[in-house]
């Protein structure tokens, strides 16, 4: 009798806790993947909170505030910035920041396979003044990390 209520209560602890994953980086900017437990909806919200409070020791280029909204379409996801957020961005800052946000992303959602963005609520050509957001972000290309140019 004792089994079945502690099952009863732990059981649905379990199949509805999910573990995410989320990347952060070392002092040599080489990434550290984090697994967090995350029971409720709008998992992406949950994901981009984690992501502007990295754990001790660990880098993040995604500030706080950054999301502003994010819809589906079909299999991609477009994320809405807020242009104050990554306001003062440096290349090497905004370059990480999408690395970042794009591992987290494909990590964690497998039927997405492309990610686009755009910045208080329009399209733009860059993100700030470096990264070129017109086209998505494809699979294929940037769930491996770091990205690579040539072979």
């Amino acid at each position: 009798m004792r089994t079945l209520v502690v099952l009863t209560i732990l059981l649905p602890a379990v199949i509805f806790c999910r573990t995410y994953t989320v990347f952060y980086f070392d002092q040599s900017l080489s990434p550290i993947a984090v697994n967090v437990r995350y029971e409720r909806d709008d998992v992406l919200n949950f994901l981009f909170e984690k992501l502007s409070q990295p754990e001790a020791g660990a880098l993040t280029f995604v500030p706080k505030n950054l999301l502003r909204a994010y819809f589906f379409v079909e299999k991609s996801l477009v994320i809405d910035l807020r242009s104050s957020a990554v306001a003062g961005l440096n290349f090497q800052e905004e370059r990480y920041l999408i690395h970042q946000l794009l591992r987290t992303i494909f990590e964690n959602f497998k039927a997405i396979d492309s990610v686009y963005f755009v910045v208080d609520g329009k399209r733009r050509e860059r993100l700030l003044n470096y990264v070129d957001i017109r086209y998505g972000f494809v699979r294929d290309i940037w769930s491996n990390w770091p990205i690579e140019g040539g072979s």
